[in-house]
């Protein structure tokens, strides 16, 4: 018989921590009665949602001139090259 997985499939992943990080994590999920993976994730997803990203009206404008560019502004060139 084939395990059948009930709840989503998670992947597991190491992060390393400076020791005020991890007293602060700790500390957290004491606090809180949170594991310290949920917090984890839980900070994850507060910091790094891009459908929630604050969007700015304006312009972003480059202008610059080279006698002979690098190949790394040459490549970020718009158009016909």
């Amino acid at each position: 018989m084939a395990h059948v997985y009930t709840c989503d499939v998670r992947v597991r992943t190491h992060v390393l921590l400076d020791p005020k990080h991890y007293d602060y994590l700790v500390g957290e999920s004491l606090r809180t009665g949170l594991s310290r993976s949920e917090l984890v994730r839980r900070a994850l997803e507060e910091t790094f949602r891009p459908e929630a990203r604050r969007r700015v009206g304006g312009f972003d404008l480059g202008f610059g001139i080279w006698r002979a560019p690098d190949a790394a502004i040459a490549g970020r060139r718009v158009g016909p090259r």
